[in-house]
């Protein structure tokens, strides 16, 4: 909002205006007393609400060339003034925000212009794969940066959004600058640094530095024992906010529980290493990554995080059909609890528990408060905000909803999985253009990631783009021949559009791929619903209540199956799943 466009020459804010012709504050009938200097920052903020007002356009504006005055001293003090007036705090900013070194950013609400996003993150760090230095395999030195974003994360939290892992991997072995991973990830600040092992000992170098500039603001090198990694990231995370919160107080909730054993934490980074290079269903990291975690525990049966790890794979192999979901979902919640148990700080046990509490208790409240919680204790990480956004759409409370996943993507720009979960949410929520959108920038990243192109196939079915519809499907069918859910939308979609001959022919082929391996009863229903039997949809809905087919959960604000709304087998459906 410039100037410019308000007549008056009055800016209104919370329950203040700034007069600028007067060159007063006010706040209802009294006059807030602002001295010069930071009248003239508010002023410069509120001209640009929501951009970062630098500390060299502030030093320009305020203390011209030839003025000779400390100038770090005078503008802190400044800034401290203008505080007081508006009654804010550093450390929980309603209007003034900081970033160290940077500047300073107006985040309040201007009469008739939208706020920043409330509850956004300070500053935005981006942790860097770190470099593997020694002959040892590459996944410790991948385990080693996963199990840092989860550290800062956690300990960060309310001071710096950290990017989450997919997104910073993407420039593993990079040569672009630093300036040039800041702008695609909008990050801040950098972590990057290596890891050289040798038997028991390990030697890991972190550096910081701030991306505009590509200035390094500190370098450390820790020696340890292969047990001590994890004090390790903590300190690492500390130092970070320590450098970065100048005008706060960094902090440091509980360090995660250690491994006793070397081995056992050598096998749970493993784990973690084999599941984050698992990103489509027909690949084998969930299996190698589950062996992993199974053995760390059979070293250290004590240490959390592997727990977590086992609930988090297992509801993995539900969401993606390995088999039936109920059995493996049982399983999380063995393994999800256990880990609860022994660290209740652990927000990937939090995460967990709700996860099973949406997919196999259908338990809504106690799903949302342990979401709550994971996001409480970690609020940069993005698969909570990811799994709590998908059920709240579910519950038809699309506005929050839709905020969850926004964030989700924030953290993650670069994440296939986040990206179709925002267009899944966006298409639930009646939203077909941004749901479109978040498709295609799915595909443009990777053209054989199969849900984006199912999503896009229903959206365009929905907005009666038919022939759209058809060809993305089919494109679809046409990379992954054996994939049951693209049948299964196909099925329907050929069907409610006419074409029963070829959609009887292609429901054959998904009853004979049936023989052979799981074809999820919810998607079963929706090609039955586009075949015209509506007996058999509600009779594979019944069974998908019976396996637990976490699909299930959008039953309730799926568009394809408005044609089955009005029978009384759907009310009673929704009222077993506690969707009414």
């Amino acid at each position: 909002m410039d100037l410019s466009t308000d007549n008056s020459g009055r800016l209104r804010f919370g329950s203040f205006e700034l007069d600028v012709r007067s060159r007063e504050l006010r706040t209802g009938t009294a006059t807030v007393r602002l001295q010069e200097q930071p009248f003239e920052i508010l002023r410069l903020m509120l001209e640009r609400p929501g951009e970062v007002v630098t500390r060299d356009e502030l030093r320009q504006r305020l203390w011209p060339e030839g003025t000779f005055v400390d100038f770090e001293h005078s503008l802190n003090a400044a800034i401290k003034r203008l505080r007081a007036a508006l009654g804010d705090e550093a450390d929980n900013p309603k209007f003034v925000q900081t970033l160290p070194r940077r500047g300073y950013r107006f985040i309040g609400a201007l009469d008739g212009a939208k706020a920043p996003a409330s509850g956004s993150p300070r500053i935005r760090l981006a942790v860097l794969p770190f470099s593997n230095l020694s002959q040892e395999a590459e996944y410790f030195a991948d385990g080693l940066t996963d199990e840092m974003i989860s550290q800062l994360g956690q300990r960060c939290r309310g001071q710096i959004g950290v990017v989450a892992r997919w997104s910073s991997m993407v420039f593993k072995g990079t040569t672009e600058r630093v300036s040039d991973i800041g702008k695609t990830l909008r990050a801040d600040y950098v972590l990057e640094g290596g890891v050289r092992r040798e038997g028991d000992r390990v030697r890991i170098t972190a550096r910081l530095i701030e991306t505009s500039s590509e200035t390094q603001l500190w370098s450390e090198t820790y020696e340890r024992h292969l047990t001590d990694c994890l004090s390790v990231q903590a300190e690492v995370a500390t130092r970070v906010a320590e450098s970065l919160a100048v005008e706060l107080v960094p902090v440091s909730p509980p360090v995660r529980g250690i491994a006793r054993s070397a081995a056992a934490y050598q096998e749970y980074l493993k784990g973690r290493y084999h599941w984050n290079n698992w990103f489509r269903p027909d690949d084998t990291g969930v299996e190698q990554a589950l062996a992993s975690f199974t053995e760390s525990l059979q070293l250290d049966p004590q240490f959390a995080p592997a727990h977590a790890g086992i609930a988090r794979l297992h509801t993995a192999r539900a969401l993606h059909y390995r088999e039936c979901p109920r059995g493996v979902l049982e399983l999380a919640r063995q393994s999800a609890k256990r880990a609860l148990e022994l660290d209740p700080t652990l927000a990937e046990a939090h995460l967990a528990i709700a996860d099973i509490r949406r997919l196999l208790e259908w338990d809504w409240r106690g799903a949302e408060a342990e979401y709550l919680q994971a996001i409480t204790l970690n609020p940069s990480q993005e698969n909570s905000h990811r799994g709590y956004g998908t059920m709240l759409i579910a519950l038809g409370r699309p506005d929050e909803a839709l905020r969850e996943v926004e964030r989700a993507v924030e953290m993650d720009p670069l994440c296939l999985v986040v990206s179709t979960s925002a267009a899944s949410v966006h298409y639930l929520a009646g939203d077909g253009a941004r749901a479109l959108a978040y498709c295609r920038r799915t595909t443009d990243l990777d053209p054989d990631y199969l849900p984006a192109w199912r999503i896009m196939g229903a959206v365009y079915l929905q907005e009666g783009r038919a022939a759209e519809a058809l060809r993305v499907l089919e494109a679809a069918h046409g990379r992954a021949r054996q994939d049951p859910i693209i049948i299964a939308s196909l099925v329907h979609a050929r069907g409610i559009l006419g074409d029963s001959a070829a959609a009887r022919d292609l429901g054959d082929d998904l009853r004979r791929l049936s023989r052979i391996r799981y074809v999820p009863p919810y998607h079963a229903a929706l090609a039955h619903l586009g075949l015209g039997d509506l007996d058999a949809a509600f009779a594979s809905l019944e069974q998908a209540v019976v396996d637990c087919d976490p699909a299930l959960t959008n039953l309730a604000v799926e568009p394809r199956f408005n044609p089955a709304r009005s029978d009384p087998r759907f009310t009673r459906l929704l009222d077993l799943l506690g969707l009414a």
